[in-house]
């Protein structure tokens, strides 16, 4: 039960930090920049990853990275940094194939809106 309620906090941070990150970058003129960190910041800090040592429960993986690398003397931060560096790396592929498929889709828009035939 404790587990349980350790990933609501967590999730509840994530979503007050997602809320700031929103608020802060309101007035943002580059839409697709605010998308990309507001995707980064939510990949970032609710991707989970093993604990070492501790095989059975997840934490969310930058903080299994941050502790293992500065605070354990002998620390394993390797699973916790390939598993980060691929959800940030998906989830800027996902950004990109977004952003091409909405690109498309405005210039389908645009030539049907013209009259041409």
């Amino acid at each position: 039960m404790a587990y349980l309620w350790a990933w609501l906090v967590v999730a509840g941070f994530a979503l007050a930090g997602l809320f700031c990150l929103f608020m802060a970058t309101r007035g943002w003129r580059l839409q697709l920049l605010r998308r990309a960190l507001f995707l980064l910041a939510a990949v970032v800090f609710l991707l989970p990853a093993p604990i070492p040592r501790h095989d059975a429960d997840l934490a969310p993986a930058f903080v299994v990275f941050l502790f293992e690398w500065l605070f354990q003397p002998n620390g394993e931060p390797e699973v916790a940094g390939r598993i980060l560096l691929a959800g940030v790396l998906g989830a800027l592929a996902a950004l990109i194939l977004g952003a091409l498929l909405s690109r498309r889709r405005r210039a389908a828009r645009g030539q049907a809106g013209t009259g041409e035939t």
